[in-house]
């Protein structure tokens, strides 16, 4: 299970993280890159952060409350849920680094040797060389 979780969603103009450290059980709510709630997480039960979306003047700012409860299984995410204006959204889990994405499916095994040799053509077109395709 990853130590790290990041959840994001836009809400009404605004841009809602949350940052969940399992280990140190910390979770962090930021609003437009803006720290603005901080709790620890316990040990059971879930965390509730509460927060405030700005408000264009004259509307006022809307208050919103984060859920975030543990993992159901050793290996899956945290839940983690945005409420406000008496809705509750499931709020996505988001990557933190390139290495925690989703792997590519891979490529199922050529059938002909003409499918073999058009694959290997398109990716000398496309990669200028005769690798697997840009180093990263």
């Amino acid at each position: 299970m990853a130590a790290h979780h990041r959840y994001h969603v836009d809400q009404d103009g605004h841009s809602i993280t949350v940052l969940s450290d399992v280990r140190r059980r910390r979770a962090d709510v930021l609003v437009d890159g803006k720290t603005v709630a901080s709790v620890r997480v316990p040990r059971r039960g879930a965390a509730f952060l509460r927060g405030e979306l700005p408000g264009d003047p004259p509307d006022p700012p809307k208050p919103f409350l984060i859920r975030v409860s543990h993992a159901y299984d050793s290996g899956d995410v945290p839940p983690c849920a945005l409420e406000t204006d008496g809705m509750r959204y499931l709020m996505p889990s988001v990557p933190l680094t390139r290495e925690e994405e989703w792997p590519a499916e891979p490529t199922p095994p050529a059938r002909t040797p003409g499918e073999l040799a058009r694959r290997w053509r398109n990716r000398v077109h496309r990669t200028g060389r005769g690798g697997s395709g840009p180093r990263v």
